[in-house]
């Protein structure tokens, strides 16, 4: 900036002399741009870019003199800004970070898959555990005071490797078992009961973030976690599977049923899971659904919000760009529709 400064009221001075003040203004901020773009901003950086080691190497003894030299300069203009007022920000958000790492992308220097994993790993902040647990009613769990056949049954039947366990309710989860432990002990032929197997669990309010609570799952060497609603009740479990599929993607494993939230059929209708999140169903149908201030990410949870009762088999939600089918349910939650996407889709409007 310094030099910069310094050559434009050089040449100002020698263009005003030259062709006189108003014309030499005019002449010198048209020259001067040109020039100061082309050899000063664009053809360095385009250089430094395309050539990094040999420009660092070559420069690097420069360089680090010129920080020597300038660092009280440095330290007093900070001190004054400081006084003045801080700015307490980040030089960079996050949305800036995220166009950063198209470009490195779009550049070659990173595959798509890795561009993706660390854009996911910069947005853990951003998700709270209340949009990946699940759900309290699809839990699986088994009162502490059943007998062990019967867990071992559930284990069976429900092909899951852990089991929250209950003290009388379900807002009471007091631990997990571990099919491994109980089969391991099948086979000794060991006499136990649930309590003896039990494992500790963590406790977690919806509101903590991904990115916390695996780093709290880390901590503490847990692979469980109950998430607990305002009331301190059971919301939901979150397991560490559930908080690294935000990061690196699904996990499927041999016992998994790959299932799709989202499928299409024909003439532009698709087929959609009632617990399906809000935000991936529209993203995959390429609609926009306004959620006028309702929060809870399912579709079932939507669909029931704009019927205002329980949703039945039949039922039908008109929406401004699509007509949502309720196909079957389960209780009081829809298990799948089918989504009509209409020829001219509205954006952005109020549904």
């Amino acid at each position: 900036n310094l030099v910069n400064i310094a050559a434009t009221s050089i040449a100002t001075t020698m263009f005003a002399i030259l062709l006189g003040a108003e014309t030499g203004a005019l002449t010198s901020t048209v020259v001067m741009t040109l020039c100061l773009l082309t050899f000063s901003e664009i053809t360095p950086k385009s250089l430094a870019k395309k050539y990094p080691e040999k420009i660092c190497i070559s420069i690097c003894t420069v360089v680090h003199w010129l920080i020597i030299i300038f660092t009280p300069l440095s330290w007093f203009f900070t001190k004054i800004a400081n006084l003045i007022g801080s700015n307490d920000g980040p030089s960079i958000t996050e949305n800036e970070l995220e166009v950063m790492i198209d470009e490195i992308q779009s550049e070659g220097v990173l595959e798509k898959s890795e561009s993706e994993l660390i854009k996911n790993a910069i947005r853990l902040d951003d998700i709270h555990v209340s949009e990946v647990y699940v759900h309290r009613v699809d839990i699986v769990a088994i009162d502490i005071d059943e007998d062990i056949e019967q867990l071992g049954k559930l284990f069976v039947s429900s092909g899951f490797s852990r089991v929250p366990v209950y003290d009388d309710t379900i807002d009471n989860i007091i631990g997990v078992v571990y099919s491994k432990t109980y089969f391991t002990n099948k086979a000794l032929g060991v006499k136990f009961s649930i309590h003896d197997i039990l494992m500790p669990v963590k406790y977690i309010p919806e509101t903590v973030t991904v990115a916390d609570a695996l780093s709290e799952l880390q901590k503490s060497k847990i692979h469980m976690a109950v998430v607990l609603d305002s009331y301190g009740g059971t919301k939901g479990i979150v397991t560490m599977e559930d908080l690294i599929e935000e990061l690196v993607g699904e996990i499927w494993d041999e016992s998994d049923a790959v299932q799709q939230d989202v499928s299409a059929s024909t003439g532009g209708c698709y087929i959609v899971k009632g617990m399906a999140n809000l935000d991936d169903v529209m993203e995959k149908v390429g609609i926009f659904i306004d959620r006028e201030g309702y929060d809870d990410p399912s579709l079932s949870g939507f669909i029931m919000h704009k019927l205002q009762r329980a949703p039945t088999k039949g039922d039908v939600v008109e929406l401004d760009n699509a007509t949502i089918t309720v196909n079957s349910v389960k209780g009081h939650r829809v298990i799948d529709c089918s989504l009509v996407v209409k020829n001219e889709p509205i954006e952005d409007e109020t549904v």
